[in-house]
């Protein structure tokens, strides 16, 4: 079981290192055919859409045909998307092609997401997440230099190819998330019911990952910095997601997920705070960019671990839609937003922006946290 496991994670990392590189490509190839950046924006945006489209499905397919056929499934779907990236010459090929992309990811995410959190160890759920999350930040970095290296229609069809033969292993294997007694609460609004604040914080997570980059990047250009330096700028935060993900998953082994959650939106305001000191002291930036990446990213293992350990059986796979869902919406509106928060004020406005919705998180997390503990007068009663 755990073998599958492993081929599915790699089959998972493979596919989106293919994925992360052939976005890139694709918009290049639109630019060069004279489709509008606007143009361009809406149908790489097709992706999410995909996903949001899909995953409400995925736990009944998975319960109806098994995990790894309906993982499968989706690989399929996204090789068929990245097939139609080479033969793309107008904008409703590419927009085809993009969505068909989203609805393949809208599968596999899911399903990865939710095998991980089943069969990881009651005391490692954490660690387990982290390591996974570690992968797929290095997916994603990797991919777009595999972009670089070859012609566009190349990279289409190394990740065709690699989304196929990358799940070949997994042919006659099996990994299944057992049913329970939780069946008659697999529903989306009943998990949603059990922990509220975990789809919040997934959401945040999506919306200050994607967000910070395109804040860091666009305040940089509003103060004069080269295109170079404010590329470097979002580089940096990639790399603090990257780094403290397997760290913050054995930490929240040891002491909850939910205590690190808070701890970690009080660091995320601390360095928005910082912010409109980068004016006069723009070495700042780089430190509250790496602090962003480091915090940002490590909400969603965070919010996963805390599902991880909050539910099990059958509830996982429904748990983790919610939550990819939950990040997807996130990630779709975090840039648009930080876009017009830098058009307000290049510091003030990213500035205010996270903390409100840091703030938020925080509200959330500690609502539910107080809720959780046992009401004292009722104990002592009782």
């Amino acid at each position: 079981m755990l073998r599958s496991l492993f081929w599915l994670c790699l089959s998972t990392l493979l596919t989106i290192a293919g994925f992360a590189g052939a976005l890139p490509a694709a918009a290049t190839v639109m630019e060069k055919q004279g489709l509008s950046a606007g143009a361009i924006g809406v149908i790489t945006s097709l992706v999410y859409a995909g996903v949001l489209c899909m995953a409400p499905f995925q736990p009944r397919l998975a319960r109806r045909f098994g995990a790894v056929p309906a993982y499968q499934m989706g690989k399929i779907l996204s090789a068929c998307g990245f097939a139609g990236l080479v033969f793309a010459q107008s904008w409703w090929i590419w927009s085809l092609a993009t969505l068909f992309i989203g609805l393949g990811a809208g599968l596999t995410w899911p399903v990865t997401d939710s095998l991980v959190a089943s069969f990881a160890p009651e005391d490692k759920k954490g660690a387990w997440m982290g390591l996974f999350q570690t992968g797929m930040g290095a997916a994603f970095t990797l991919g777009p230099f595999i972009a670089a290296a070859l012609r566009p229609d190349a990279m289409f069809v190394v990740a065709a190819i690699t989304s196929v033969a990358s799940s070949l292993p997994l042919i006659g294997r099996r990994a299944e998330i057992k049913r329970d007694s939780s069946g008659d609460k697999e529903g989306l609004w009943e998990v949603l019911r059990m922990a509220p604040e975990l789809p919040v914080l997934a959401f945040i997570g999506g919306f200050f990952e994607n967000g910070t980059h395109t804040a860091v990047t666009l305040s940089a250009l509003a103060l004069s910095w080269t295109g170079a330096g404010a590329i470097s700028l979002a580089g940096v935060i990639g790399a603090g997601a990257f780094v403290v993900q397997y760290p913050i998953g054995r930490l929240a082994d040891g002491r909850g997920a939910g205590r690190i959650i808070v701890i970690t939106l009080w660091i995320m305001i601390a360095s928005c705070l910082l912010l409109p000191m980068g004016r006069e002291a723009p070495s700042l930036l780089w430190l509250i960019a790496f602090v962003w990446g480091a915090a940002g990213g490590c909400l969603y293992t965070l919010a996963m671990t805390g599902m991880a350990q909050r539910f099990s059986g059958s509830q996982v796979l429904t748990a983790t839609t919610l939550m990819v869902m939950s990040y997807t919406v996130g990630g779709i509106s975090g840039p648009a937003v930080a876009g017009y928060a830098v058009e307000w004020s290049p510091l003030l406005g990213p500035m205010t922006l996270f903390v409100v919705a840091s703030l938020l998180g925080l509200r959330r997390s500690v609502a539910e946290k107080r809720s959780s503990e046992p009401d004292p007068e009722r104990s002592s009663s009782c």
